[in-house]
């Protein structure tokens, strides 16, 4: 859609007022909904009046109207807005103006409340097809979200045809197709809440040679991702608590250039006869930051201190190792993970990582410059 930026003329009845600048209407529309902010429910109201005064609030109103669409499967929700969506989306995939042209403004878009149980779910997929065929027209998204959803193959083919995809997230849902066999281009993923541990073919397209950034609750989903093919992830986030060592292992060998890592741990994972293999010097050419949690348990002192020294262990340095976080509680004062730090600090920690900068705890933080 062309706009031709002019500054709105000013009457009051047929006398001529003095222009404002463009600027001070832009000043103002940041003081209602600023720009680096997601627009407020609140406030689309407001915005698509202002879009119908003229060309120039339309040029700055209407990209923050459509930036973020969310398609919702919420048979009781509002039916009018359903409908007006409906609608739009139908103008979209015929690619009728101006539906066409407000389509390129969306930058996010999300499907949630479509993971109906029994039955009902099927009396859906028209209209996720539908939406999945305007989404695919939207050629300008870079977010798409998925939340408590299922997500089939229409949802696929779309998410393909976005050549702009920098994130992707999945949260609580259910893939109950295969999909094609296309990549995507997307840079960060998000998997977390899946209903059942997807099978390797369903998250293939997620295993690109683009993917950047990992965060998942699923260490099995994890290792199909990176076992599909060698990946080059930087970031890896693990939120679920972890009790068997071997699988997080396998997933650590096959990503030895990982650059940041956190997991957590669950209550007698640091007894297992594994966390001696869990050495930081082995696993990683080039770990900046590393992050272990272990949250609802007090660790033994014993276990810290073997915990310490196994990732420390082995021949040579990792210079690359800036940042080391542990997060959970040992056995004693609530300084005691601190302190049990503080005395390998030198010892065994320094001479591993030799330029460390930044070790942190719950209880406290240690801090060092070059050349301690």
């Amino acid at each position: 859609m062309d706009f031709s930026w002019s500054t709105p003329l000013r009457r009051n009845g047929q006398t001529v007022l003095p222009l404002i600048p463009n600027e001070i209407y832009l000043a103002i529309f940041e003081c209602i909904a600023p720009t680096d902010q997601p627009l407020r429910e609140q406030y689309v109201g407001t915005f698509s009046a202002l879009a119908l005064v003229c060309r120039f609030f339309c040029s700055v109103a209407l990209p923050r109207v459509f930036e973020r669409v969310t398609f919702s499967g919420d048979t009781n929700g509002n039916r009018t807005q359903a409908s007006r969506k409906t609608k739009w989306a139908r103008q979209v995939v015929a690619n009728t103006e101006p539906a066409k042209s407000v389509a390129l403004y969306v930058r996010e878009c999300t499907f949630e409340l479509w993971d109906l149980n029994g039955q009902a779910k099927w009396l859906l997929f028209p209209f996720a097809t539908l939406y999945c065929q305007a989404m695919a027209c939207m050629s300008n998204i870079r977010k798409v979200v998925f939340s408590t959803s299922f997500v089939k193959k229409d949802h696929w083919e779309a998410l393909a045809e976005l050549k702009q995809l920098d994130v992707l997230e999945f949260c609580f849902c259910s893939f109950i197709e295969d999909p094609p066999d296309k990549e995507l281009t997307v840079r960060t993923v998000m998997l977390v809440g899946t209903r059942d541990s997807p099978a390797t073919f369903t998250l293939r397209p997620i295993a690109t040679s683009s993917i950047r950034s990992l965060t998942a609750d699923d260490v099995e989903a994890v290792l199909k991702i990176v076992a599909f093919r060698q990946l080059t992830i930087d970031n890896l986030v693990l939120n679920q608590r972890i009790f068997d060592l071997e699988l997080l292992l396998h997933v650590f060998q096959r990503l030895p250039d990982l650059r940041s890592v956190t997991f957590g741990l669950k209550e007698g994972a640091v007894t297992s006869s594994l966390i001696g293999k869990l050495s930081l010097k082995k696993l990683f050419t080039r770990l900046h930051s590393f992050t272990i949690k272990g949250i609802g348990f007090i660790l033994p002192r014993h276990d810290t201190e073997m915990l310490v020294s196994a990732l420390c262990d082995g021949p040579g340095t990792l210079p690359s190792l800036e940042e080391l976080n542990f997060y959970f509680v040992t056995a004693g004062e609530w300084t005691t993970t601190l302190d049990i730090i503080s005395d390998r600090l030198n010892g065994i920690i320094i001479p591993a990582f030799p330029n460390v900068r930044h070790i942190n705890t719950d209880a406290g933080s240690i801090r060092l410059e070059e050349g301690d």
